[in-house]
């Protein structure tokens, strides 16, 4: 057993106790340092690692923000190019309509070139027969009678018009001619001279009706097949086309129109020829041009580019030639026709 009596302690022990309680002491200093420091580093290592997290989440939000306001400019954007889209499909629609406006135009003009090229045939037919009853008229006042000698009942025609009756119908039909020569008149039921008994003989000559120069000088070359190709954005385009394939018409070519969209930039009236073409093609189209300048048009010979059988834009015509068998073809652009 341990006996419970204090222990009397000397002064080295005491300096030795106390040299162990500074060592113990120190050891906790250093180590309540440390932990201080530690405490220290990691509260800065917090700091800067939340502040790196903030400045990771700033950039993201801020990226999130950019790809927002790109996307919501990319909407804008694809609504533009949708609103473009619709007005290029108004566009488009438009156009389509202005060119069956200007298809139904040419093919009304050509019903109405036809038929001023009728009404002028009936009106030559009518002329042709106008005067070949003023021959009988004048053959059978030649074979009357003299007027000393009455001649018998029986051969005696009914009298029904006296000479100054007949000399005004003759002047009428004379005027009704040259209506006819000069354009295409209605239909005009024209009095017919009939014969009389007892008129003095005279020679009554009614001229044939004159063709337009543009016909004249063009009917040498009948039968020359002719593509007319008409640029769809000219407003007076069908017209002009219109009038130059009744006059080739007249003149016995063999015209046929199509209208060309998609191409621009061609002034006057150009002729173009195709290559290997034989010289009577070229002096055709020589003298076609030679006609056009002649009739007001500002028409030019020019060559084409490329293949005969190919061209841009679209053609809108007949199936039947095709618009490349023609070895003449005549396109009208802007300004057409000289000023005045």
């Amino acid at each position: 057993m341990r006996s419970n009596k204090p222990v009397n302690m000397d002064i080295d022990q005491l300096r030795g106790w106390a040299s162990i309680m500074d060592r113990a002491m120190i050891v906790s200093l250093v180590v309540t340092i440390l932990a201080v420091s530690a405490l220290g580093i990691t509260t800065f290592l917090a700091f800067r690692y939340s502040g790196a997290v903030r400045a990771h989440e700033q950039s993201t939000l801020d990226r999130y923000k950019g790809l927002e306001s790109l996307a919501a400019q990319h909407e804008r954007e694809a609504s533009a190019a949708r609103e473009q889209v619709t007005t290029l499909e108004q566009q488009i629609a438009t156009a389509r309509d202005r060119t069956a406006r200007l298809e139904r135009e040419v093919s009304a003009a050509r019903d109405r070139a036809a038929a001023l090229a009728l009404e002028a045939d009936l009106a030559r037919e009518r002329a042709a027969a106008s005067e070949k009853a003023a021959r009988e008229v004048t053959e059978r006042v030649a074979q009357a009678p003299p007027a000393g000698k009455a001649a018998p009942d029986t051969a005696r025609p009914p009298p029904l018009f006296d000479a100054a009756e007949i000399r005004r119908r003759l002047a009428d039909l004379g005027k009704m001619v040259k209506d006819a020569a000069t354009r295409a008149p209605e239909p005009i039921a024209g009095p017919t001279p009939e014969p009389a008994a007892a008129a003095p003989p005279q020679t009554v000559a009614v001229p044939a009706p004159p063709l337009p120069p543009f016909v004249a000088s063009l009917q040498r070359y009948a039968g020359t097949p002719a593509a007319i190709f008409l640029l769809g954005q000219i407003t007076d385009a069908p017209a002009i086309g219109a009038t130059i394939s009744a006059d080739l018409g007249q003149a016995g070519w063999a015209p046929q129109t199509w209208t060309w969209g998609g191409v621009a930039g061609i002034f006057g009236v150009v002729v173009l020829v195709r290559d290997g073409s034989d010289p009577a093609t070229h002096e055709a189209a020589a003298a076609l041009v030679d006609a056009l300048a002649a009739a007001g048009f500002n028409a030019s010979k020019g060559d084409w580019p490329a293949n005969w059988g190919r061209f841009r834009g679209t053609l809108n015509g007949p199936q039947t030639p095709s618009p490349t068998d023609a070895a003449i073809r005549i396109v009208v652009g802007e300004k057409a026709r000289k000023a005045p």
